[in-house]
């Protein structure tokens, strides 16, 4: 009886509250799409893309588009700047006498703003950072052996978001790192590798990551000639756990502090999975009502977006809350019973008008649209973990069957959105 009570308590506190702060762990996507080409995709859907290839190397140059894009050094195979879309900041990891720039900065997208900012990292402006901001290091490293005398020096950068570290060292020439680069670099969660040196697997004990992406490697498109990987995994043995996933993907959040951890090396694909017939039709459909949402509530005030309506209803924002919750919810529960790496996520808001609670009142109806499209994004970003789910039988995780939920959403997103538009006729509606 007690115990009942006890839980009826816990369950009504719960339903006073609308979607709390972001406990969950934010997964982050760290890609390879060949040589020494990656890319960093953040829940804050913030995208690093670092050594981008040009010329004829035998990749296909991908679609990218990116908010910063990194260069660890200028060889050809790794300045393609100009080959990646969505006008990022460039930043050069050498300056124009060859040396490491030194970096310790932040890219940042503040709330209420579509514009990314790129700053140094200073405790002033700590006030000033947000939850989805990335961090960005540069360590002076060379190229060769002789301290740059053949090849010169390669930056090699720490980008750390969402509590993860991601590490990619260039064209790191060295037989191992000094105790000052091995400081600088800190806890590593993701050590992005060349391994056409036998010096690889002696940087990997030095660091001692979660993960090591090799790269740089000689594979069935590459032109250059390089070593294949087979002599890096030789090396490797039995000192840690190789996985070879087809896709060119990998989840990664934050470690828990009190689990031990080992490391494992994980051997991409560099080809990015992609949904095929009938699930690519129905992740279409859900995408496109996705799209027209966002498109209603980005024109809405923040005064719009917050209006009660004189008839009880809720507000816009709580069904711009929903709609978001719903589809993270849904989606991460299916995706956290098949890659550990994701947990589920709850975000949705209190169901009744009256226990509701925003979860950022502060914002206008562009930046909850900017919060549909981080939610979609992550959908999209993980959706090669449903590859080979039967869409008839019932997801892991999950009571639903992925044609049920992806229609579901589909019409979700429209019936929501419709709801909100019947709202601009009532009463007492704020002029934009």
């Amino acid at each position: 009886m007690v115990r009942n009570a006890l839980l009826l308590l816990m369950l009504l506190a719960a339903a006073q509250h609308s979607a709390a702060e972001f406990t969950h762990p934010k997964p982050v996507a760290v890609r390879w799409w060949g040589q020494g080409m990656v890319s960093v995709e953040t829940f804050g859907n913030l995208t690093v893309v670092i050594d981008p290839y040009g010329g004829d190397i035998g990749y296909d140059l991908p679609e990218l588009s990116a908010d910063l894009v990194l260069v660890t050094h200028e060889h050809a195979d790794h300045n393609n700047v100009g080959g990646v879309g969505g006008g990022p900041v460039i930043v050069r990891g050498l300056n124009d006498a060859g040396a490491v720039r030194e970096l310790h900065h932040l890219l940042d997208r503040p709330p209420t703003t579509s514009k990314v900012i790129w700053r140094s990292n200073t405790k002033a402006d700590s006030a000033k950072t947000s939850k989805d901001a990335v961090g960005v290091r540069s360590v002076s490293a060379w190229h060769d052996e002789r301290q740059g005398a053949d090849r010169g020096a390669t930056a090699v950068f720490s980008i750390v978001v969402d509590g993860v570290n991601i590490v990619h060292c260039g064209d790191l020439g060295q037989s191992k790192l000094t105790d000052s680069q091995v400081a600088q670099l800190g806890t590593v969660d993701v050590l992005i590798l060349s391994v056409e040196s036998d010096a690889a697997v002696t940087i990997v004990e030095q660091l001692n990551p979660r993960y090591v992406v090799p790269i740089h490697y000689k594979t069935d498109r590459l032109k250059i000639p390089l070593e294949p990987i087979d002599s890096f995994l030789a090396a490797v043995g039995d000192r840690w756990e190789v996985d070879r996933p087809v896709v060119n993907t990998l989840a990664v959040s934050a470690a828990d502090g009190d689990d031990e951890t080992s490391t494992r090396v994980v051997v991409l694909g560099y080809e990015p999975w992609r949904p095929s017939g009938e699930l690519a039709a129905l992740m279409d459909r859900m995408q496109s009502a996705g799209e027209a949402s966002q498109g209603v509530f980005a024109k809405l005030s923040q005064e719009q977006m917050s209006w009660r309506p004189p008839n009880g209803s809720h507000t816009p924002r709580w069904n711009a809350e929903h709609m978001t919750g719903r589809q993270l919810g849904f989606f991460s529960q299916i995706y956290a019973a098949l890659d550990p790496e994701i947990a589920a996520i709850d975000l949705n808001p209190a169901q009744m008008p009256d226990k509701y609670r925003p979860a950022h009142p502060d914002w206008d109806g562009a930046e909850e649209a900017r919060q549909m499209e981080r939610s979609a994004a992550f959908v999209r970003r993980f959706a090669y973990l449903l590859d080979g789910v039967d869409p008839d039988a019932r997801a892991p995780g999950s009571r639903w069957t992925l044609r049920r939920l992806l229609q579901q959403m589909e019409r979700h997103y429209g019936e929501h959105t419709a709801n909100v538009q019947k709202k601009f006729e009532l009463e007492g509606w704020p002029a934009g």
